[in-house]
């Protein structure tokens, strides 16, 4: 079980979701939510399994307008170096390739599963199997790395974090998308509110999104690790609602996102409702 807070080391807590029995957890000294469920620090599991398939609406076709919005806003220059850590099946990788030819693109992922699938699948050559910690990547080598869906899994994010400091240029920056928690966590009630608690339904993943994070706390970790300059966007969303293909829950997705983005800008960037938080950090 973890005991303590990642960010400020405080071992005092308080409930605030109980997830089938595992409880998450708010930091009473800082704020920062976490899982009591202790997740092994390297999970290979989300994308491995015996006669694995993927959801290729999902991971691919719903996610294209998000990954066009991402290089719209952060791939301006002609050309560069960009590093995506847990790259999954490497569709991302392949959109900025598409995009910006004359980009370099990397992708890292523990999954030799998901990698395969990459490099077959999706004709990539430059995706690897393995922690990027021990990658041997050359430092100050990068001018963006991206980290799609990966630090809310990471028992200990300071570790690889720090690591991927070495590995930017200087004024190189870090990009982190991760599940905005308040908004989720409201969700989360709800859910139970009307139905009930039920296993095998998405509440808050209490086995796989071990840290939390709010604007405040996310911005926060960085800073431990190095990084300036924290600055919060809201991109488009993903395509889809919980695997559906109804095209009335996507409309309400893409209403809900334009209403949360014109909240943010009007708020001059400091309420966020929107379902997921948008991070870049800085290299001095």
């Amino acid at each position: 079980m973890m005991k303590s807070c990642i960010l400020c080391k405080s071992e005092s807590s308080s409930p605030v979701f109980n997830e089938n029995g595992i409880p998450i957890v708010e930091c009473k000294n800082c704020g920062h939510v976490y899982s009591s469920y202790e997740q092994e620090e390297h999970y290979e599991g989300y994308w491995d399994g015996e006669n694995q398939t993927y959801d290729l609406e999902w991971w691919d076709v719903a996610h294209r307008a998000v990954y066009s919005d991402f290089i719209s806003n952060y791939l301006s220059k002609d050309s560069g170096k960009l590093l995506d850590v847990g790259c999954g099946l490497g569709f991302f990788v392949k959109s900025v390739l598409t995009a910006r030819p004359k980009w370099e693109a990397f992708g890292y992922e523990i999954s030799t599963q998901a990698v395969e699938f990459a490099k077959k699948q999706n004709g990539l050559t430059t995706v690897y199997a393995g922690l990027v910690q021990d990658s041997k990547l050359p430092a100050n080598s990068f001018d963006i790395i991206t980290l799609w869906d990966v630090i809310e899994h990471i028992p200990k994010p300071h570790f690889l974090l720090e690591y991927l400091f070495t590995l930017l240029k200087p004024g190189g920056v870090l990009f982190l998308q991760t599940p905005n928690f308040p908004i989720q966590l409201g969700k989360a009630k709800l859910k139970v509110m009307l139905k009930g608690m039920k296993e095998g339904v998405h509440y808050l993943e209490a086995k796989d999104h071990v840290n939390n994070y709010k604007m405040k706390t996310l911005a926060e970790l960085g800073k431990q690790c190095g990084f300036i300059k924290p600055e919060y966007k809201v991109l488009m969303p993903i395509l889809s609602v919980s695997g559906s293909k109804s095209k009335s829950a996507v409309f309400a997705k893409l209403l809900y996102y334009y209403f949360t983005k014109a909240v943010f800008v009007l708020s001059f960037k400091t309420v966020n409702w929107n379902n997921t938080l948008f991070l870049t950090l800085k290299k001095p």
